[in-house]
């Protein structure tokens, strides 16, 4: 994330508000929540990813989880890195904007560049991986529901947090906004492994809630629809898309989509 050098450093104690140009203030206390909300996805992501990957580090050898033999590959590995290196980034974004730091979070932001195309790489490549994980093939299209929207919505998010880089407020949104993408497979391994749910149709709901909540709150505070509720309209889509996976519409589409495959 990038931000406009418009902070001043202070001999006493630092500012309990920072100024951004052209848009509202954002206080200390707003980027305090911003950095525990990613910790606390951090969190998730170890809970909801120990049994299913972390625990077999470093050997990774074939291993029944869920009741199901998994073989741990390369793409595994290469998405696992990618999207937590993701996330690291954004927890270090607003960490060195609180101690005004700018310079630094001015050359963190520019790894973005190279980073978020191998999200999108990570993203594409899941995708193919997991078209093979199915026996039948209509139930690989109707995984696609799952996992392909992330992919599309993340180039979006981020696209539009570059697009506005000059424009702080709206450029941090965005790129929190693609936090959002990163709950649910973590969630939902967690939903499966610890209380035996199905995954995603929980999860999305537990994910549609907050992302709603953080919408609301944001909206009321800035006095103007939020930014994130965009994500909120892409994670309804995504539902919406995942209730439809079994029928001829998104067959139909689903065989389109794995062309690109």
């Amino acid at each position: 994330m990038q931000s406009q050098n418009v902070f001043k450093k202070e001999k006493t104690e630092p500012p309990k508000i920072i100024p951004l140009q052209n848009e509202q203030s954002i206080s200390r206390a707003s980027i305090s929540r911003v950095i525990i909300a990613i910790i606390l996805l951090i969190v998730v992501i170890e809970v909801g990813f120990f049994k299913t990957y972390i625990q077999y580090f470093p050997k990774f050898e074939d291993a029944t989880v869920n009741g199901e033999t998994v073989h741990f590959n390369s793409i595994m590995h290469f998405h696992g890195i990618v999207m937590m290196g993701w996330v690291l980034m954004l927890l270090v974004q607003p960490i060195l904007i609180l101690k005004g730091k700018i310079k630094w979070h001015r050359r963190v932001g520019s790894l973005s560049y190279v980073l978020a195309p191998l999200v999108v790489l990570a993203l594409y490549l899941a995708n193919k991986d997991n078209l093979h994980y199915f026996s039948q093939h209509s139930d690989a299209l109707s995984s696609l529901t799952v996992t392909f929207p992330s992919l599309v919505f993340f180039v979006i998010l981020y696209s539009l947090a570059i697009f506005y880089r000059h424009r702080p407020a709206l450029h941090m949104r965005f790129m929190c906004s693609t936090a959002f993408l990163l709950i649910n497979p973590p969630l939902d391994r967690a939903l499966i492994t610890y209380l035996g749910l199905h995954g995603f149709s929980e999860g999305i709901i537990i994910v549609l809630l907050l992302a709603g909540i953080v919408t609301v709150v944001d909206s009321l505070r800035t006095k103007r629809i939020s930014p994130f509720a965009l994500v909120f309209g892409f994670l309804l889509l995504q539902k919406i898309l995942y209730d439809l996976r079994d029928t001829p519409f998104w067959q139909t589409m689903g065989n389109a989509i794995t062309k690109i495959f």
